[in-house]
């Protein structure tokens, strides 16, 4: 006699019904579909991150160089200055509103005039020193990390770097310098990617007090003031590579690179493409000139 149970055992069940295989397929495709998810939204916050950190390490170190190389303008190589040295200049000039870098030749006292051309109104800064004796303590390099030639204290020898923003590989904006090379011709390097905007001001001594008495833009500057600039203030915009989604229905952003005031200058202000979000930081610092013009009261 067949029992019930052996009637069971002789016919196993050997797969899945239609409406089981549609469910575990189902299951196993929103499980696919959230994994997918989660590795987009981990990338996106990893990209968003990593463009955060290119921002502020871009306008960190531009700053560090920038404020390094004003350090700098004026030097004289004070171990082999003979005690009747001649008077210098102030090794200092700048442009408002300017890209023509390629135009200039501050060694031959063509220090230019604004051009009203300057990416997004960026100034463009140039700055001179006289090199010293390789081994000297007080060796001098130019934005390439050349050594300044040593030379006679006249001010056809001394060496010039300008900075100023133009656009570079792809249309990006970039912090550049423009220096002489060896054998002086002139030639330019990319600084800093990323640096859409530059804004100096200028603080002029003119009592002699070792106070700044009053700021202002290149362009407001008399040419005998030059030699009386004693701190430079910089504003630069840097900004990331990443395009973000857009947060609200604001519009374009705006980011001033001096804090507005009662003189305020539209050219400080710089407004974003519409839909671009791209991020954006304002750094801004302020440098004291070390090296003064000989044979100015100080």
């Amino acid at each position: 006699m067949v029992t019930r149970h052996a009637r069971r055992q002789r016919h196993p069940q050997y797969g899945l019904t239609l409406i089981e295989l549609m469910i575990a397929l189902a299951v196993g495709l929103l499980v696919v579909l959230a994994a997918g998810m989660m590795l987009q939204q981990a990338r996106s916050v990893y990209q968003d991150i990593d463009d955060h950190g290119r921002v502020q390490e871009t306008g960190r170190l531009a700053l560090e160089h920038l404020q390094q190389a004003l350090q700098q303008a004026g030097h004289l190589p004070s171990e082999t200055l003979p005690d009747d040295a001649m008077q210098t200049r102030q090794g200092l000039r700048g442009l408002d509103d300017s890209r023509q870098a390629e135009l200039l030749d501050p060694a031959a006292g063509m220090f230019g005039s604004s051009g009203s051309d300057g990416v997004n109104h960026s100034d463009l800064l140039m700055l001179g020193f006289f090199g010293a004796p390789r081994g000297s303590r007080s060796e001098m390099v130019n934005c390439s990390g050349a050594d300044a030639p040593a030379g006679p204290l006249q001010e056809a020898a001394r060496s010039w770097v300008i900075y100023y923003i133009a656009p570079g590989t792809g249309g990006e904006a970039e912090l550049r310098c423009r220096y002489q090379g060896r054998n002086g011709s002139w030639t330019s390097d990319a600084i800093a990617r990323g640096v859409e905007a530059m804004q100096l001001r200028y603080a002029i001594d003119s009592d002699d007090d070792g106070a700044p008495d009053r700021w202002l833009d290149a362009s407001a500057m008399p040419a005998s003031a030059w030699d009386r600039v004693i701190l430079v203030r910089i504003a630069l915009l840097v900004r990331g590579s990443q395009r973000r989604p857009a947060v609200d229905d604001t519009g374009a952003r705006g980011y001033d690179l001096f804090p507005p005031g009662r003189h305020a200058d539209p050219g400080w202000r710089v407004t974003e493409e519409d839909g671009e979000q791209r991020r954006r930081a304002v750094f801004r610092t302020t440098v004291m000139l070390r090296n003064l013009a000989t044979g100015q009261a100080r």
